[in-house]
This record gives structure tokens, C-alpha cells and sequence, in this order.
């Protein structure tokens, strides 16, 4: 915590003499978890000057991204490396730095040997994030203001000293330091922070807008400056200019016309790729998919069903594109809903692919800010497109907005909604408050049926419209999704989990026996704690281990373990078992997902080996794309049909490094010699459902046939509880386990 540092102290410093660096920046900068600024002058020098802290901040994993506000005039170098990481990718920078990290954790004093290749990857790794202040006429963007947060508590150091080597260590500068952790600094250090938001968001007489670095990069609206230092002579005609530096463009004129200039450039519209494959070829069920949804039966309305990896968000795009070309010179409004962050990420991504730069209140740091920005720019032409949640997308509050922004004018502004994972707005929420203003529907999912929920389905295919196009799992696999090996491993319940679940087996039985029906609550109540013993059972984890052990730990390589989403004490055993055994892994939870630079981080090290292994419950069910994931052991089991299919989907997608694919299923059934009479129907009815999804997994993969092949396998176990007069059968006893003896052991690719 920033308290804790007892260096951190308010009061007025001055450079070189005080050493304001080391006693307040880089203290700051360990304790912090996340930090902001806004400069006037901008350099890499601050890297190597404060690379004690900065590593330390770089190698924790609840910070977020580095964001500063600058001037929109740099040096050379930086100039350079700016644009060298707008246009490389995370894991290429993460190459061009490789030295700076030694065992995945960020050296200092490699850091600061390569500040400018480490700002360049930081900036393309989304660890830092600029901002371009451009000021107003007869103004000029100069403060010098450093903000750390734990989320408690802040230090504010504003004065003369810019986020350059200079102004942090060497020139004759000051500092003024207020902490809100001590009463009489505490005011000072908040309005501070007002100060640098509003200064974030433009909200100042002297900015006339503030630009996200990309862009500032796209208009060319960055000055450079020259690399050598000012002269006396320079200092001299600067306090003449009224300390506007001769060298410097002048904010107040080109850089501001400039702008302006591109800002009156044609609106934006979305154009499908050059060279994307849609209409014909390999890719041509698209341009299938695209026409039935444009010809009815209501046209311009229904849903999609495409299995992973088939191209759902791009056949979406291609759509809204076709419905802006149809509508000439006319604006369009297309509102794009997710259920999930990193869904809403690839969604950004690929509407930029198509030329056109979204807003996602969920990733912008002033959503209110970006929401008004957009429904002004919508007034001016041209097609935008809004990325929301679910959640946004059925408040009444932002529905309301919509529908006034859209209707401002007597030529209602046209507006198209595409659902993604659109089985997700079934929900009660969601259906009761539909955006009904929104004319053009499009819904997409690889299952957009909701299991166990008729009524939801229908009203997904009344809003949306009945589904129009499918694109199966049978057409994927050798397509777009990779071939695959299915291997099911089983376990009998013990100990106090059998108990409980003969006890509630023998209530079950009473139920019925009294005429109890599916409709009664306390029967489904009873159903369903029984199904959860069997989705969180401990057999599974003595499986795990065991399957683990067989499999090779060392060996393990791009692999996803599913958890229980339903028993946090699973996640948490895996977790332990994982680190018992010396494998390499990571979390994948809402919290990860909550933090993109964290989630972007962890993706990152997995798809370059640091980690082997991605631990995760549901929150990489819906459509979230880690092609290099090659093996997964599904621990986590439910009766929806929707997650096998997403979940089986995740390890299949398309990689150059993945000719095939590696599928664990893991069972937990009661032993066979438990079944009595009485209990024997609906006990063996829920083993059946066990059954039923491994059957479903075994008939589209590579390895079903044959006497080592999965359905072999399935014939033994269900031969425990359907016997054949087969040889003796397995999983007779509590404590019982079946393994697959075809289970690869070390390296199968």
C-alpha cells in the first residue's frame, strides 16, 4: 500500500537536490496498482530513470494499464517507436524485448538499457496507454502532473518536471507531493485528481479535444521535435513566445487545423477486407448465410447458427456493411451486444478490421464521454457502431438515449442489432425490457436453442427472427475446427458424497412414489442437488491426478482445464493440485477478464509457453478465441447441451501449430452395486445423462472406432450399469475408477 512507503511524504521538493525519484516515483510506482499522468513533454528517459519501480509494476498481475494525457509533440525516437508499436503486434514486441525478462519477470536494469523498445512494447501491449491533448487556439497543453492509486489511497506529485529523464531526475525542477492519506494533504491531492480527469476527457477551455494515440497517429496530428536539446539561445526565444518553443509547431494553428481538417474528411463507413473470402471458396457457407438473412422470411431480420471458428462476427459485419451500402448516403446506427469483456474486445477488434473504430462503454476510460462523442459524430453522417453488454443493452436508462439520439431528427437515423451468444438474452432481464425501436435484428450462436427453456428460445426467435441459416458441427470439424481425439475417464462416488447422494436418491423416490411431477419444486430442488454432487464430485479430482500422472505433467503444452463454476472449492483443489505437481498455470476468472491488460497479459504468455496450462470456469465458454489451445480436460460437467458444444469448441479452433486436437471428458457416477430396486430407474437416468454427452463427444471424433477407440470405452462403462453378459464390469464399487487405456502418454504431436 502506498502508506506503507515510508519514503512517500507531502511536501515541496526540488531537483537534482531532493531525490524525488527514488523517495516518492519509484516507491510509487511499487505500490501502486494503477497510474496515471499528464505531461506536456513526453520521453523514454522516465523509463530508465524509474525502472526499480516500473519492473516491479510490470511483474504483478492486479495493475492496470499506465494511461497518460500528453502534448501532441514528440521527439524523434519516440515519435518512431510510437508508431513501431501501433503497428507490430503484442507478440512481436514482446520478442523485440525478450532480453528485458529473465524467467517471465521484467529486469530493471534491462529495462532501462531499452526504454525506447520497452515503451514501444508497452504501448503495443496495451501496458501504456497515451492520450494527445490538442490544445486550443492561443493555448498550450504543459503540465507535469504524476498520479498513484491503490485503490485506497493517492499520491499526487504535480510541478515543473515532465515525464522525461530530466524532469525526474536531473534538471534543476519541482515537485510538489500531497498524499490522501494525511488530513492536511488530503484536499490538495483530490482536487488534483479532478483536475487530471477532466484534463483526460478534454474537459478544459484550453484543449479543444483529446485524441487516443491511433488516431492522433492516423490524422497525423503529432508534431516532432528535434532530438537535440534546446540552446540558451532556443530558452532565450522561448521566454519571448511566451514559452512556446520556436521549434515546436504551433498548437494554436497547423496542429489544430490539421485536426480539424481530418475531422471533416468523409464519415466512417465499414468495408469488408480486401481479400476476404465470402462469397465463394472455402468460406462461401458466409455469403450463404449473408443472403438468408437479407431475403426473410422477415427480411433483414433472423438468426444465424454457426458452429466456433465458421466465422460468426465476420459474416455479422459483412451484413451491417451490405445494409449501409443499401442505404446509400443515409447514417446507421449498428448496436453490437455481447455477454462477456473479451467478447466485447474481439468485437472491437474486428469492426476496426472493417474500417471503422467502435465504441465499448465497457473498455473506455469516460464512457459517458465516448457515448456523447459518438451521438454527435452520428449527427454528421456516415455508419457507428456501439458495442455493449447484455446488461447495458436492457437498462432502460441507455435504451431510452437510443431511442432519442436515433429519432432527433425528422429522418429517423436506421439502426441494426446484432446479438452475439444471442442464447444468452433468453433471460427474464433482458426479454421483459426489449429494445423493440431497434429495426433490424440479427442474432448469432453456435446453440441458439436455450436447453430446458422453450419459452425463452421462441421469445429469442420472436424478437430476433426464426433462424434462417446453420452451419453445423458435422460441416466444421476438418473445415474450420480441427479434427480431434475424445477420451472419457470415470470415477464412482465414496465416502460422505455417496451418502448424501443415496439419501437424496431415496427422497427422490418418495417424491415420485407420492405423485410428485417435473413441476414440483421441491423435486426439482432435490434434482438438482443431486446433480451437483455429481458435477463437483472429489472423484473427479483423484481422476485428475490420476489422468495427469498417466498423461505426462511435463509434457503438458496449450492445455485448458474446465472447473465447476458451481463449487468454487474445485477451482481451488485444481489450483493446488496443478502447483503440487510443478505445472505452469494461470487463472482464467471474471477477475482476470475484468482487467484487459491482465487478460491480454495471461493469453500472451500462455500462446508463448509460460504458462502450460489455463485453469477456467464458465468465463471461457462464449465465444472467447485461444486457437493454440490444444488439449482441454473438461472436469466441469452439466446437462446443457450448449456448453459441451462451446466448451469442445475452444479446443478445436484452427492453428498452423495444431493439426489435431486432444479432448478429456471426466465422469462421476454412483457405483453399480448401490442401485436397489427402488432407486435403480432414476439413478440409472441420471448416468444416462452422463452418457449421453460422452456419446455425443465420441460421434464426431477421430478415435471411435475400434477395440481402443472411445466407444469401446463407453460400452465397459455402461455395461457397470446395463450389463450384457460382457466380461466382469467396471465401476462396481464405491472408490472405483476407469481410465482410458488409450490415453496418450508424453508428446502425441
Amino acid at each position: 500500500m502506498l502508506a506503507d512507503e515510508p519514503t512517500i511524504r507531502p511536501g515541496l521538493y526540488r531537483l537534482p537536490d531532493d531525490p524525488v525519484a527514488p523517495r516518492v516515483l519509484i516507491p510509487g510506482f511499487k505500490a501502486a496498482r494503477s497510474v496515471r499522468g499528464a505531461f506536456g513533454w513526453f520521453s523514454a528517459g522516465w523509463i530508465e530513470r524509474l525502472a526499480p519501480g516500473l519492473a516491479e509494476y510490470l511483474n504483478r498481475v492486479d495493475v492496470g494499464p499506465i494511461e497518460f494525457t500528453v502534448a501532441p509533440t514528440f521527439f524523434s525516437k519516440e515519435r518512431a517507436a510510437l508508431e513501431r508499436a501501433y503497428t507490430m503486434s503484442g507478440e512481436e514486441a514482446a520478442q523485440r524485448v525478450a532480453d528485458v525478462f529473465v524467467e517471465g519477470r521484467a529486469e530493471a536494469s534491462a529495462l532501462g538499457e531499452h526504454a525506447l523498445d520497452c515503451m514501444a512494447w508497452m504501448v503495443a501491449t496495451g501496458r501504456l496507454q497515451l492520450r494527445i491533448a490538442v490544445p486550443r487556439a492561443d493555448s498550450n497543453y504543459h503540465p507535469k502532473v504524476w498520479l498513484f492509486d491503490d485503490g485506497m489511497n493517492q499520491v499526487l506529485a504535480r510541478g515543473s518536471g515532465n515525464a522525461t529523464a530530466r524532469g525526474v531526475f536531473s534538471g534543476v525542477e519541482h515537485l510538489d507531493v500531497d498524499v490522501t492519506w494525511i488530513e492536511s494533504s488530503r484536499a490538495r491531492a483530490r482536487v488534483g485528481v479532478t483536475i487530471l480527469d477532466d484534463w483526460a476527457c478534454g474537459r478544459s477551455q484550453g484543449i479543444e479535444c483529446v485524441v487516443e494515440l491511433p488516431d492522433a497517429l492516423e490524422q497525423d496530428i503529432i508534431s516532432t521535435a528535434p532530438s537535440d536539446t534546446p540552446r540558451l539561445t532556443d530558452y532565450i526565444n522561448a521566454v519571448a513566445n511566451d514559452m512556446n518553443p520556436p521549434w515546436a509547431t504551433d498548437p494554436s494553428a497547423a496542429l489544430r487545423a490539421r485536426f480539424k481538417t481530418k475531422r471533416q474528411s468523409s464519415p466512417p463507413r465499414l468495408s469488408i477486407p480486401d481479400g476476404l473470402e465470402w462469397e465463394q471458396g472455402r468460406y462461401a457457407h458466409q455469403g450463404e448465410a449473408v443472403a438468408a438473412w437479407e431475403r426473410g422470411p422477415e427480411p433483414e431480420r433472423g438468426t444465424i447458427a454457426m458452429a466456433t471458428g465458421a466465422g460468426k462476427t465476420l459474416t455479422a459485419l459483412i451484413c451491417a456493411a451490405r445494409v449501409q451500402d443499401r442505404l446509400g448516403d443515409r447514417p446507421l446506427l449498428v448496436v453490437v451486444s455481447a455477454p462477456s469483456i473479451p467478447l466485447i474486445v474481439q468485437w472491437r477488434d474486428e469492426v476496426k478490421r472493417f474500417g471503422v473504430t467502435p465504441v465499448a462503454p465497457s473498455l473506455e476510460s469516460n464512457a459517458d464521454l465516448a457515448l456523447t462523442n459518438l451521438f454527435r459524430a452520428l449527427g454528421g453522417g456516415g455508419t457507428h457502431v456501439l458495442i455493449v453488454t447484455n446488461r447495458l443493452l436492457a437498462s432502460s436508462s441507455f435504451q431510452a438515449t437510443v431511442a432519442l439520439k436515433t429519432a432527433l431528427s425528422a429522418d429517423a437515423v436506421p439502426t441494426l442489432l446484432i446479438g452475439d451468444e444471442a442464447h444468452t438474452l433468453g433471460a427474464v432481464g433482458f426479454m421483459a425490457n426489449k429494445p423493440d425501436f431497434l429495426e433490424r435484428r440479427l442474432a448469432l450462436s453456435a446453440t441458439p436453442e436455450r436447453q430446458y427453456d422453450p419459452d425463452g428460445t421462441e421469445q429469442i426467435f420472436s424478437f430476433f427472427g426464426p433462424p434462417v441459416y446453420e452451419f453445423g458441427l458435422d460441416r466444421a470439424i476438418g473445415f474450420c475446427l480441427v479434427p480431434y481425439n475424445y477420451y472419457v475417464h470415470a470415477a464412482t462416488l465414496d465416502g460422505d458424497e455417496l451418502d448424501a447422494f443415496d439419501a437424496l436418491t431415496q427422497r427422490i423416490g418418495a417424491a415420485l412414489g407420492q405423485g410428485a411431477d417435473e413441476d414440483d419444486e421441491s423435486l426439482t430442488s432435490l434434482l438438482i442437488a443431486r446433480r451437483r454432487i455429481i458435477e463437483t464430485a472429489d472423484a473427479k479430482l483423484t481422476l485428475l491426478r490420476e489422468v495427469l500422472l498417466r498423461r505426462g505433467t511435463r509434457s503438458l503444452e496449450q492445455t485448458l482445464i474446465y472447473a465447476s463454476a458451481k463449487n468454487p472449492e474445485q477451482f481451488d483443489a485444481i489450483a493446488e493440485m496443478l502447483t503440487e505437481l510443478d505445472v505452469r498455470w494461470a487463472p482464467v476468472t471474471q477477475r482476470t477478464t475484468a482487467n484487459r491488460s491482465l487478460l491480454t497479459r495471461t493469453f500472451e504468455t500462455f500462446e508463448n509457453g509460460g504458462y502450460q496450462v489455463l485453469l477456467a470456469k464458465k468465463v471461457l465458454d462464449e465465444g472467447v478465441d485461444i486457437p493454440s489451445v490444444r488439449e482441454a480436460f473438461i472436469v466441469a460437467s452439466s446437462t446443457v447441451q450448449r456448453e459441451w458444444i462451446q466448451r469442445r469448441g475452444r479446443v478445436l479452433r484452427r492453428h498452423p501449430d495444431k493439426p489435431w486436437a486432444i479432448v478429456h471428458d471426466f465422469l462421476a457416477v454412483p457405483p453399480a452395486e448401490s442401485l436397489g430396486a427402488g432407486e435403480s430407474a432414476n439413478t440409472k437416468k441420471i448416468v444416462g445423462t452422463e452418457l449421453e454427452r460422452a456419446y455425443a463427444f465420441a460421434a464426431h471424433a477421430d478415435n471411435s472406432a475400434g477395440d481402443s477407440g472411445v466407444l469401446s470405452d463407453l460400452a465397459q462403462i455402461r455395461a457397470a450399469f446395463w450389463p450384457d453378459g460382457g466380461p466382469p464390469p467396471v465401476l462396481q464399487r464405491a472408490g472405483d475408477s476407469f481410465i482410458s487405456p488409450a490415453t496418450p502418454k508424453g508428446r502425441p504431436w
